[in-house]
């Protein structure tokens, strides 16, 4: 059963309310999902993390593609997420909300790590003027978490 699947059948079993964390597992991909609250309509989640050994000693050039293949596909999110950081030291590509989203309580927008050591790391954050960021939870669908799964498991 693929790791989408998986976590469709988990979600449809959480309670409302929270903190939740479900996992899921395929071959040497587990999938982790920290929902702080569940409801019928959306979920708030702080972290969505696929771990896999499949990156566990790529090449800067390797992580890159990926997280540009992630960048193309990724469109269904509040913003656009696209490349803005590259690490060669640590082997890290971070990505970013470009442009992120901002009103007068300051700017929010995802960042996802793409790490080498087998890590692929979506999160959201906040940060108010003269502040320093905050992770804040993402409100998504049933329906972007499972493309979320099945997008993070087609790049790796």
């Amino acid at each position: 059963m693929s790791l989408k699947d998986q976590l469709q059948s988990k979600l449809a079993g959480l309670s409302p309310g929270g903190p939740h964390v479900v996992q899921v597992t395929e071959s040497d991909k587990q999938l982790t999902c920290e929902v702080t609250e569940a409801s019928s309509l959306a979920y708030r989640v702080d972290r969505f993390v696929l771990a896999t050994g499949a990156l566990a000693s790529v090449s800067m050039d390797q992580l890159e593609k990926i997280s540009e293949a992630l960048s193309s596909r990724l469109t269904y999110l509040l913003e656009p997420v696209g490349p803005i950081e590259r690490d060669h030291e640590h082997c890290v590509v971070q990505m970013r909300s470009n442009p992120p989203q901002q009103d007068e309580d300051g700017t929010q927008y995802y960042e996802l790590l793409v790490r080498r050591g087998g890590e692929l790391e979506l999160r959201r954050y906040q940060k108010a003027p003269g502040q320093p960021r905050q992770t804040i939870p993402a409100l998504l669908t049933t329906e972007v978490l499972l493309r979320l799964a099945e997008d993070f498991e087609a790049v790796v």
